[in-house]
């Protein structure tokens, strides 16, 4: 546990593209996609005049379409499986338009009366902030799944418990308003600079326990809001030495983004993360939009481990299985060349993998597309600090 104080970032970011390889530092960043139009925004009627039901987001509920899940098991598709953090959320029924929007410094004592967080973050997890400069709550965006209530199912029996009812019964989906993360960050870094060398502005950061899984996947909530213009125009995340003035060891972005009022989701994957190892989220807007650039909220999923030395695909992990790592070795990028845990590159890290499963007999072999190299992107001395939790 960390005593509370005020915590610096500084990423510094190279112009250089290059393999992150460094033994001692061999976590691996990438970004698996965006889950598109979750839901809208404005929440409109989804049924009959007399009956209180709006459109929900449902980022929380089993679908097919949640192809970014961990588990594509039936009734188990839904996100932030592991943990989640929302922010400035509101909860009024039947009228979601009853409590009208405010925005307070992530400090302020008194607004998360109105406008809480809801965070549940994993065990793994010890240590979170907020990174923006401001959060606000209440406006009219998007209804999203209240994940304490909605978890691989819609409960549409939950108007029926609420003072009034739902009329007729059985008629609403359990709903929190979307709040967002926003502004410039706490050190005035704005993230609709227009400056294309302009810093990115810090949104939320977090640190990890000796007991954080070898491949965790973290979704990031933007849009669904009245502008598809104040979502971000680029996600980043960030390896960094502490959540203070340290060194970036990688970073990946999600590439350009377009926002249209529907909420979507942007997925990054952490893999192999150590004991104390620290990441942060930061982003970019377009320009001319007020530096708003919201951020929701954050999903975290524990995803299956694709750690596999068969490269030869016979189902056993051999000698075989050496020489081809040891001719791809600092050149190869795929699972067949040597790249057992599928980070991008053939590198020390898979003959450690080779090593733990030499001899054994594997039930099937894992061949899936290598996500891409993370690469360390063009930004300089991005300083975030914020809002502590404490777990």
């Amino acid at each position: 546990m960390k005593t509370a104080k005020t915590l610096f970032f500084l990423i510094t970011f190279s112009g250089l593209l290059f393999n992150f390889s460094n033994a001692a530092k061999a976590v691996d960043l990438s970004f698996a996609g965006s889950h598109n139009d979750i839901g809208g925004t404005f929440f409109p009627g989804a049924g009959p005049a007399n009956v209180q039901s709006y459109v929900v987001v449902p980022w929380r509920s089993d679908s097919a379409n949640n192809t970014f899940s961990a588990s594509s098991d039936s009734g188990q598709r839904y996100y932030g499986r592991d943990g989640y953090a929302l922010f400035g959320t509101r909860f009024d029924y039947p009228n979601a338009n009853a409590t009208s929007g405010a925005s307070a410094h992530p400090e302020d004592t008194f607004f998360p009366l109105a406008f809480p967080d809801l965070v549940d973050l994993p065990d793994f997890v010890t240590y979170s902030e907020v990174l923006s400069s401001k959060v606000a709550g209440g406006y009219p965006y998007a209804l999203i799944d209240d994940p304490a209530l909605t978890a691989g199912y819609r409960d549409f029996n939950w108007g029926d418990t609420q003072s009034p009812p739902a009329n007729p019964a059985h008629s609403q989906a359990p709903y929190v308003k979307q709040g967002i993360l926003d502004g410039w960050d706490q050190f005035g870094h704005d993230p609709a600079n227009s400056d294309p060398n302009a810093l990115p502005a810090g949104r939320w950061g977090f640190t990890v326990g000796s007991d954080v899984p070898s491949r965790i996947r973290v979704g990031v909530m933007t849009d669904g809001l009245d502008n598809g213009g104040f979502a971000p125009k680029e996600v980043f995340l960030g390896h960094v030495s502490v959540l203070g003035n340290g060194t970036t060891y990688d970073s990946v972005s999600s590439g350009t983004l377009v926002g249209n009022r529907f909420v979507d989701m942007h997925f990054f994957d952490i893999i192999d993360a150590q004991d104390g190892d620290t990441f942060a989220f930061g982003v970019k807007a377009n320009s001319g939009v007020f530096g708003i650039s919201g951020v929701s909220g954050f999903s975290f999923d524990v995803m299956p481990d694709l750690d596999d030395a068969d490269f030869d695909g016979n189902g056993s992990v051999g000698g075989e299985d050496f020489l081809i790592w040891q001719r791809g070795v600092a050149t190869g990028t795929t699972h067949a060349e040597g790249d057992a845990n599928l980070d991008g590159v053939v590198d020390s890290g898979d003959l450690a993998v080779w090593e733990s499963q030499y001899g054994t007999t594997l039930l099937a072999s894992a061949t899936s597309v290598p996500e891409p190299t993370s690469l360390l992107l063009l930004l300089s001395t991005l300083h975030f600090w914020g809002r502590r939790f404490r777990l």
